[in-house]
């Protein structure tokens, strides 16, 4: 559809009844709110305004406008946060790479972020925020339109910002230009990647396309298969990649877990590589497990593998232990 059949307001098609558009360009939506009364356009302004007054979440003014801030605050936040890093004139935007004057973004990027920023839930929990940032960042790993990539990272960039001022959570704005630095460097064509080399050799030689174990997980090696299976046959209820809801600093996800207590449990990590990058962030992870006081089980990579009875007994037994000790009980499912 052409941008001359979007709403001036919110950039939605325009409604279109008998397969004529609106005149006025309104989606349905806003065609609504202007019937009801509860719009009107401004020729002053020459936009559409509320007829109530709405109150600006950043000054807490009255004002007549159809966005979450009022025009004052808006050309503040347009002026103000884009001049705070600086004025240095040789800089490359982290998106697109044109001059940013001291900046991470050019005002091209920074101005399609800021056009993100107003669609977004200002109202969302920070945990809200924090899983949209990182499925996001997820989504955009296997994007293969670098255009459409730095696009979405200009959306990642809005969240985080978003999340640093309407919920005062500064943990994203800290990584977001870092991110997305990474991010597009994985989109380069493979002469210009210098991280390519060390994600070939990252590949654990015991994994698969697809390992696929009883119940129908699809993990991760055959001693994923193994160890799913062994919970399966025990008839043990289990989650296999699930996030780690405790950890709230860092998006984080187990092997498996087994739900104990409404929505506490038992965590299962099998630590299968052995690469510097693998164990880095195995150290991590167990710090964070340690930091929170999250139950888990380790199994190492060189833990008995032929021997499968001893393997199995020692697992169930580790899992019996530890919601006993924890929990004070050990759940029983039905076969």
């Amino acid at each position: 559809m052409s941008n001359e059949l979007k709403c001036p307001i919110c950039g939605e098609p325009t409604r279109v009844y008998m397969g004529n558009a609106r005149k006025d360009k309104l989606c349905g939506k806003h065609a609504d709110m202007l019937k009801a009364g509860e719009i009107e356009y401004n020729d002053y302004y020459k936009e559409y305004v509320s007829t109530k007054p709405k109150n600006c979440k950043i000054c807490k003014q009255d004002y007549f406008g159809l966005n979450d801030t009022c025009q004052e605050c808006q050309k503040k936040q347009n002026n103000e946060l884009f001049e705070i890093f600086g004025e240095s004139k040789e800089t490359n935007c982290i998106v697109c790479g044109e001059n940013s004057k001291g900046k991470p973004q050019c005002k091209n990027c920074y101005y399609e972020t800021k056009d993100f920023m107003e669609s977004l839930d200002k109202n969302a929990s920070t945990r809200k925020t924090r899983d949209y940032y990182y499925n996001l960042k997820e989504r955009i790993l296997i994007i293969n339109n670098i255009e459409e990539a730095k696009k979405q990272c200009n959306k990642l960039i809005a969240i985080a910002m978003v999340a640093e001022q309407y919920n005062d959570d500064s943990s994203l704005i800290d990584r977001v230009y870092k991110d997305v630095e990474t991010l597009l460097q994985r989109k380069k064509a493979p002469s210009e990647n210098k991280n390519l080399e060390d994600a070939i050799i990252e590949k654990d030689e015991n994994k698969s396309k697809i390992n696929t174990a009883e119940d129908g997980h699809n993990v991760d090696s055959d001693m994923e298969v193994r160890i799913d299976d062994i919970l399966y046959h025990a008839y043990i209820l289990h989650c296999y990649g699930k996030n780690i809801e405790e950890i709230t600093e860092k998006r984080k996800k187990c092997d498996w877990f087994i739900p104990i207590l409404n929505d506490q449990g038992i965590y299962i990590e099998y630590w299968g590589m052995k690469t510097p990058k693998y164990l880095e962030e195995r150290k991590e992870k167990e710090e964070l497990y340690k930091k929170y006081n999250i139950p888990y089980i380790s199994i190492e990579a060189d833990d008995p593998k032929k021997d499968t009875q001893t393997f199995k007994t020692n697992l169930l037994r580790q899992i019996t232990t530890l919601a006993n000790e924890i929990y004070g009980f050990m759940p029983r499912w039905k076969k």
